[in-house]
């Protein structure tokens, strides 16, 4: 649970104003608890916030001072005691006594590592509470003490460092724990390299075979449905299949990969091709960890992405009738998807010209000539038939057909001068590929071409505002992997996973570092914390576009749900920063999710619109919650690691953990369950559980 002193530059906005909503609301709808008359002396108590601490990692620990009056200053007594040395081994932010403000009724003593060893494995800090006539000592704490565990610095990462290693780089912490644990044996290099070594787990198998057992009929659901069965990583998507570990890796870069390299079933012919879309999809998971420039060739290449944005069955213009090729493919291929539309330093920084304004990576020009690249494609498969006349098949690679690319010598992007080409004889379109492939490998050799899908990536899985200097060093990794290989995105992944910015504890204090967590990726969060099962094992959550603006391959356009550089007006924007995931967040996400989570807990189903069928309800595990509960603080410590990653300050837990000790089997019948709802609520809708740090 870390202490951190939250920034408004990274918690401005609605966020905010919904956590302080969602806080007071249900304080509100509660017994209040203010002391009578009857009471002379005021009562302290001591409560653990955060028993947690490692030399290595600078989350401090806390311990709470807790009064029941509010009136006036009170002053509190207390020693320091345990195996940990005051001086030597941690700092306190007081020593012997520390002062209740008016108008509170609690406030911290925090203990910051210190020494960089320490001479037993795990050190304590006993905080003892001291008589003082100005006040009585609870009798609820018999010992008067709360302990604060110092563990020493170790080369494999501590608890908080793999949780939030784990909100990068996969769907954050799972319910038992497991995840953080494998992290925490193997290390963050090991654990990457044994998840690039799994299984790719790809859509398309479950489609198909929901495609078997209804006639050949499939709604566009069914990707969706396969997404989620992924990444709860289900063994076995069809009864035929072969079980396979999960991915959690691949599939938080391929879920990446699909906000930049974009297409979507908004489209309506797409919509209607679900095994398509998935195929599309399965292509980003298997080049996830491959070669950009394969990646590149594939996504251009497959008839979604020609459906998409218009390149499929795109013919050479005619002079003689005015009509020229599409350009729609071919400046998003530029603007989009490889280069963008300013020329970059190596570390993602525009250049600038004399005038002190940036230089456009590309003129109308090169757009046009790269549409003509980008022409002769139609359907592909073993029924291509005819260039006008093909059978439609929305897996295979699109067909070239040399009779209607332009054959015509191009310049493309960089000055790339492509020569004339000869029709093949028969057509098998090798001219026309002789183009596409020399205009990739032109976009992927492109000097912007590593910047501009470097800082992408590290936006998408670290932080909106990496530094220049971290887009150089992932970068330069792009160019050169160590082996002379350019574009290898293992490489690429393990260098923004394991950068310095990404791993340093140090930037959970900064005001400008981190991001916020896309909606879809938070309830994956959620539904893996708490260890929801299928009574099918099937996870039907296809319908909750609605509530997080957002849902796999389901962009509004091709600019994805949010663009890398969105800056929400305010303190954001006025210091020159970016927030692209608060393009999505307004008055309707930031209550429906939160509120979405409270639902769910209450109806059994995490469907949006839920299902009358028992087979598909999907459960939530709360038993290991509800056997805290008696211990609200424990319950908060718990539940502050599972969904925050130890991030929830001070203030927030004071106040969650006063709500859920009002409900009360006097107030509830299952109080228990009912502090675990309240409190799983109230963090949800906490800025700690949305922002990444």
């Amino acid at each position: 649970m870390n202490r951190l002193n939250y920034q408004p530059i990274v918690s401005a906005g609605v966020l905010v104003i919904l956590s302080n909503l969602a806080l007071i609301g249900s304080l509100l709808a509660l017994t209040n608890s203010s002391p009578t008359a009857a009471i002379i002396r005021d009562t302290v108590s001591l409560g653990l916030v955060d028993d947690d601490m490692r030399l290595d990692w600078p989350d401090r620990g806390v311990v709470a001072f807790r009064r029941l009056e509010s009136k006036g200053a009170l002053t509190v007594n207390f020693k320091l005691g345990g195996s940990a040395i005051l001086g030597r081994d941690y700092t306190a932010s007081a020593v012997s006594s520390i002062t209740i403000p008016n108008g509170y009724r609690e406030v911290w003593l925090e203990f910051t590592p210190l020494a960089k060893t320490i001479t037993i494995p795990t050190a304590t800090i006993i905080v003892n509470l001291q008589s003082s006539p100005a006040y009585n000592i609870s009798t609820a704490f018999a010992q008067q003490t709360a302990t604060v565990r110092l563990g020493n610095a170790s080369p494999l990462p501590s608890t908080k460092a793999a949780a939030r290693f784990l909100l990068q780089g996969a769907f954050g912490p799972d319910h038992d724990f497991q995840n953080v644990q494998d992290v925490m044996r193997l290390g963050f290099d090991g654990w990457l390299t044994d998840q690039f070594a799994r299984p790719v787990g790809i859509l398309q198998p479950y489609v198909d075979y929901v495609a078997s057992t209804n006639n050949g009929k499939v709604s566009s659901s069914a990707k969706t449905v396969s997404w989620w069965n992924r990444v709860m990583e289900v063994p076995t998507l069809a009864p035929s299949g072969v079980a396979q570990a999960g991915d959690p890796l691949r599939q938080r870069v391929g879920f990446a990969l699909s906000e930049i390299l974009v297409i979507s079933d908004v489209v309506g012919e797409l919509r209607n091709q679900p095994a398509g879309m998935a195929n599309f999809y399965d292509t980003l998971l298997k080049g996830a960890f491959g070669n950009f420039r394969d990646l590149l060739f594939n996504v251009t290449t497959h008839p979604c992405m020609g459906v998409y944005l218009n390149a499929l069955q795109n013919q050479k213009g005619n002079p003689e009738t005015g009509t020229f090729a599409d350009e729609n493919y071919a400046r998003e291929i530029m603007q989009l998807f490889s280069i963008g539309i300013w020329m970059l330093n190596l570390d993602g920084t525009r250049q600038l010209d004399s005038q002190n304004q940036p230089i456009p990576s590309y003129d109308n020009v090169t757009i046009m000539n790269m549409a003509r690249v980008m022409t002769g494609f139609s359907w592909g498969g073993p029924d291509a038939g005819s260039f006008l006349y093909a059978k439609r098949n929305y897996i295979a690679p699109m067909r070239m057909w040399d009779k209607y690319h332009d054959l015509g010598a191009k310049t493309i992007i960089g000055g790339v001068k492509l020569p004339a080409r000869t029709a093949s004889k028969p057509d098998t379109g090798n001219a026309g590929l002789a183009d596409v492939n020399a205009s990739i490998d032109a976009l992927f050799n492109h000097p912007n071409t590593a910047p501009f899908i470097s800082k992408q990536l590290i936006q998408k899985l670290v932080t909106s505002n990496p530094s220049p200097a971290y887009v150089r060093r992932v970068a330069s990794i792009f160019i050169n992997n160590g082996k002379g290989q350019r574009g290898d995105l293992k490489s690429i992944v393990r260098a923004i996973l394991l950068d310095d910015e990404a791993r340093n504890p140090q930037n959970l204090y900064g005001a400008t570092f981190g991001k916020m967590k896309e909606p879809y990726l938070r309830t994956v969060n959620f539904v893996r914390a708490f260890n929801a099962k299928s009574n099918n094992g099937v996870y039907a959550l296809q319908n909750l576009g609605e509530i997080h603006f957002q849902q796999p391959q389901g962009a509004p356009s091709v600019f994805n749900f949010f663009k890398p550089g969105y800056a929400p007006d305010g303190p954001i924007a006025n210091a020159g920063l970016v927030a692209p995931e608060f393009q999505i967040l307004n008055s309707v996400t930031s209550l429906s999710i939160p509120n979405y989570y409270y639902n769910i807990m209450q109806r059994g189903y995490f469907n949006r619109y839920g299902s009358s069928n028992p087979d598909e309800l999907i459960n939530g595990d709360f038993t290991g919650e509800t056997a805290l509960a008696a211990d609200a603080p424990a319950l908060l410590r718990w539940l502050d690691l599972l969904l925050t990653g130890g991030t929830l300050p001070n203030e927030q837990n004071q106040v969650i953990r006063e709500a859920l000790e009002k409900i009360t089997a006097a107030n509830f019948t299952n109080w228990q369950l009912e502090r675990v709802r309240m409190a799983i609520y109230l963090i949800t809708a906490a800025p700690e559980y949305a922002i990444l740090r």
